[in-house]
């Protein structure tokens, strides 16, 4: 792994970090799953140019996604025995760590596919000359 990759993979787990922050605002926080699509694009195309392969980016989508899914899973048990959380928000707290519980292991393949699909794209873009 070159440096450059290795810093695209930092700075790809830090966008995901933030994207779990950012899920956190109510009614607008859903539009992290499209950010999060968004963003993986963007890593495979930035993997591809730092020299990595098709393999490479799909590494890449699994570990971000696990990042963002353990992020999120943090949060969402910290709001369901933490202190401040009130009654009803507790129930909804419960309902997102059963979510986050599922997306542990469906993110980073959702990662992968779309993260190693995209970089394939790239590829047969690149290599049909266009």
């Amino acid at each position: 792994m070159t440096a450059r990759l290795g810093g695209t993979l930092l700075v790809g787990c830090l966008v995901f970090i933030v994207i779990t922050l950012f899920e956190q605002i109510p009614v607008i926080g859903w539009l992290g799953a499209l950010a999060s699509l968004a963003a993986w694009i963007w890593l495979a195309g930035q993997v591809r140019r730092a020299g990595g392969t098709i393999t490479d980016a799909g590494i890449a989508g699994v570990l971000t996604g696990l990042v963002g899914a353990v992020s999120a899973w943090l949060l969402q048990v910290g709001n369901l025995f933490g202190p401040d959380t009130p009654g009803l928000a507790r129930f909804g707290a419960g309902l997102g760590t059963i979510g986050a519980t599922i997306f542990l292991v469906l993110w980073p393949i959702v990662g992968a596919l779309v993260c190693a699909g995209a970089a394939a794209m790239r590829a047969r873009r690149y290599a049909s000359g266009r």
